[in-house]
């Protein structure tokens, strides 16, 4: 009897909790039906406003929309019901009761929900600049990062072309280059290739133009295709290389230039020249949202990381701010005048920053949609932008510049750089180093603290062939050399030497030159005096004759501390490389190349699984279509499929064993040190 009276009770519960919900079709209809439809409907829009339907009324009217989720106050259609605003509504008569008004207050305070069964529109969020503890934290247990995965690169170029591509892990070590037909993997922190992913389907192979990684950094997402033909956005398992989901499949037609997925894995943002938003659904691909909103192409997207809110951004300098549960527009940013480049949410999700071709940088609220901050980082184009965890932003831009800012758009460095045209740039998960893609498809790193450039990394690295026999000619010239210093360390300090002996030069130049200088001006300041107790031309003569001797002298001292100073300046900076240029002990250096050498290895044979598992599924992929045929023909082809999979399946698990060797071998010889600078 207890536990009847208990289940009646839960039924009880249930059923008042879901009274307490007001929704669109159950109480707001109604309500809309005895007092607005007369005039606003799906025949008779007055004011371009339909009231009866959910779709149309969250749309709005020609004065724009009407409710905004979770504020009564801010909407404009709870201040025409109470006559707060012209025009008053039901016009030409009293308000509606209190009963009627109640129900549109809570329609709107429970996030206007069409059905029992909706999800609420998320309200808009509160405005704190501050950063909360859990806005930096990060996901338990260590963060993902590859394990045994693809090195060797999909095509081999003797020239890379513009990265657009670039994105580092929110937890890891680990960045993401869009490269030709591929991703390529870095650990941020060792510069070490981790692996290659092919841009490919079951279909072909395609062009990266994005990359990002998903909220808990265990998944990238590449969007990218070929241009007026297909496009895709595919997502991958960094750890395993796998790929879990390809979208656009019969669906795009043009290349996906901006990509994300929301943080909890479950949509898929997709945006491109069609000016079409587009959410996929992760569970099978389907097409949830479309949203026209933009008047040019899509050139960036971003799922904020709470997963409330979607920003796109287009090429008339456009920026959208949607819901991201059901694809409604929340704000509409402008102030850009030319293409929005990038856009970047910072950690809290309450603030988003965004760059243009205008050259400007700009930062927005949530809370309004309000603009709260502008600068121009680069006046003539604004390429990039992106935050750190703790709030800090770096930018690039046509400028060739590349600079790291307060949250306020403060300076804070400028890092160096002598490549073609920065394009992409974002920090490393830690916010120690700074990472920038250029248009000649080179990416640069730096050390955040010091500014100081660390190294390069290859958007389309070597082939492994290449590598080895980088490797090998290496070991070489050090079993070779012996202990002597290496020719770079020759040169180094050659140069040093020489560049002191010019500073000493350029010092003595200095002193001879205040000394000809102190002697002119004692003369000029005599001469000037004698002038003023007793002016006769002679002595005019000779004090203007002093005064340009005086000057010469003086632009001689100024240019010999010029040129002193500049030399000592490129000689602090040329003995600032020095540590860069020390040398490993060759024994050392041995022992890292051998490491290297056996991993090179290993990442052989890996190639060699890779190709023999892909060519497996492939055969068994087309087995299957084979025996659903059904036909006797197609029936004899799937038995001597299976021969030939039998086969592969044989060499495959032989390969494997091999692979599972190298690796031994790779472990046995693995150096202790955490970093290599090889």
């Amino acid at each position: 009897m207890r536990l009847r009276f208990t289940a009646l009770i839960s039924v009880f519960s249930l059923a008042a909790a879901a009274q307490e919900k007001v929704t669109f079709q159950d109480h707001v209809l109604p309500v809309v039906e005895a007092n607005c439809a007369k005039c606003h409907n799906s025949d008779k829009k007055k004011g371009d406003l339909d009231l009866t339907s959910y779709s149309a009324a969250l749309a709005g009217g020609a004065s724009g929309k009407i409710v905004v989720a979770g504020d009564a106050e801010a909407s404009k259609v709870w201040k025409v019901i109470n006559h707060l605003e012209d025009p008053s509504m039901p016009p030409n008569r009293g308000k509606m009761n209190d009963k009627e008004l109640a129900v549109f207050r809570k329609w709107i305070a429970g996030g206007l929900l069409e059905t029992l069964s909706s999800k609420a529109i998320a309200g808009k969020p509160t405005m704190d600049l501050a950063i909360g503890a859990g806005a930096i934290g990060k996901p338990e247990g260590p963060p993902p990062m590859p394990g045994d995965l693809l090195m060797q690169p999909v095509v081999s170029v003797k020239r890379s072309t513009a990265v657009t591509g670039l994105a580092a892990s929110p937890w890891a070590p680990l960045v993401a280059v869009a490269g030709q037909k591929e991703v390529v993997l870095y650990n941020s922190d060792s510069l070490e290739l981790l692996g290659v992913l092919p841009f490919q389907d079951e279909q072909e192979t395609y062009q990266p133009d994005d990359v990002k990684f998903s909220r808990n950094g265990k998944l990238l997402v590449i969007g990218g295709g070929h241009a007026a033909k297909a496009g895709r956005i595919i997502v991958f398992d960094i750890t395993t290389g796998e790929r879990i989901i390809s979208v656009g499949a019969g669906q795009e037609f043009d290349s996906a230039l901006g990509a994300d997925i929301s943080p909890d894995q479950s949509r898929i943002a997709f945006g491109g020249p069609s000016k079409v938003l587009k959410i996929f659904s992760t569970k099978d691909g389907s097409v949830l949202h479309k949203m026209k909103k933009h008047t040019d192409w899509v050139t960036a997207v971003a799922f904020s990381p709470n997963g409330e809110w979607l920003a796109s951004a287009d090429r008339n300098g456009g920026i959208v701010i949607w819901d991201a549960d059901n694809g409604l527009e929340i704000h509409t940013l402008a102030g850009h005048k030319s293409s929005v480049t990038a856009l970047s949410w910072r950690p809290d999700s309450k603030v988003l920053a965004s760059v243009s071709e205008d050259g400007s940088a700009k930062v927005w609220e949530m809370q309004d949609g309000k603009q709260v901050k502008t600068w121009n980082p680069h006046p003539s184009g604004a390429l990039s932008i992106s935050y750190t965890h703790d709030g800090r932003i770096v930018t690039c831009g046509r400028d060739n510049q590349v600079t790291a800012w307060t949250a306020d758009g403060a300076k804070l460095k400028s890092f160096e750089f002598t490549n073609e045209l920065p394009v992409r740039v974002t920090f490393s998960h830690d916010g120690a180093r700074v990472i920038a893609a250029d248009w000649s498809g080179k990416v640069t790193v730096w050390n955040t603290s010091d500014g100081k450039r660390v190294s390069e990394l290859a958007a389309n690295p070597p082939t492994i062939a290449e590598q080895i026999a980088i490797a090998q000619q290496r070991v070489n010239g050090l079993q070779s050399r012996g202990e002597k210093p290496s020719a770079a360390k020759v040169a180094a300090d050659a140069a040093v030497a020489e560049a002191a002996k010019e500073l000493e030069k350029l010092s003595n130049a200095v002193q001879q030159a205040r000394a000809v200088l102190t002697p002119k001006e004692a003369e000029a300041a005599r001469l000037k005096a004698e002038v003023a107790k007793q002016s006769t031309p002679d002595l005019v003569a000779k004090h203007q004759v002093a005064r340009a001797t005086r000057y010469e002298a003086r632009l001689a001292l100024t240019n010999a501390v010029g040129a002193f100073e500049a030399k000592n300046g490129a000689f602090a900076k040329m003995k600032g490389n020095l540590p860069a240029i020390a040398e490993i002990a060759p024994a050392q250096e041995l022992v890292l190349l051998k490491a290297r050498l056996a991993r090179l290895n290993a990442a052989q044979v890996y190639a060699t699984v890779y190709h023999a598992r892909a060519s497996v599924t492939a055969k068994k992929r087309e087995q299957e279509k084979l025996v659903a045929s059904g036909s006797k023909a197609d029936k004899s082809a799937a038995e001597k499929l299976a021969k030939q999979i039998a086969k592969e399946e044989k060499e495959l698990q032989k390969l494997t064993a091999d692979f599972e060797k190298a690796k031994a071998t790779e472990a046995s010889v693995r150096p202790t040190m955490q970093q290599s600078r090889l």
